[in-house]
């Protein structure tokens, strides 16, 4: 699972209160789609329209610099700084498959071992 980072002190960055909360409330909910949907912080349009006076509020967005404007939607800036990339979050999945596979192997080595190494049929 992916987690979207929110920093402990926007409640008092400029740009966070110049946006207003409404603005912020959209960037939160898209961040967590992004994440969700790995998609290094790209938000599409349709997602944007699906959200009442969503364009009106990622033009906010855009104006205080906290996203820009591409040809599908719009890009969060920074997000490789503050978020983990589509590339980073596959490779720990895939670590974390290699660990478990790891560990189970180990656990049916140990119980072949208890058995005297006899399968257990």
């Amino acid at each position: 699972m992916a987690w979207f980072n929110a920093d402990d002190k926007m409640h008092s960055h400029p740009k966070m209160r110049v946006a207003g909360l409404e603005a912020m409330g959209l960037w939160l909910v898209s961040g967590t789609y992004c994440t969700d949907y790995l998609t290094d912080g790209a938000v599409p349009t349709w997602f944007i329209e699906s959200w009442p006076r969503g364009k009106a509020l990622a033009k906010r967005l855009v104006e205080v610099r906290l996203w820009e404007e591409i040809p599908d939607g719009y890009q969060f800036l920074s997000w490789g700084e503050y978020q983990r990339t589509k590339e980073k979050v596959l490779k720990d999945k895939a670590d974390a498959a290699a660990r478990k596979e790891k560990h189970k192997l180990k656990k049916e080595q140990e119980e072949r071992a208890k058995r005297g190494g006899e399968p257990p049929f």
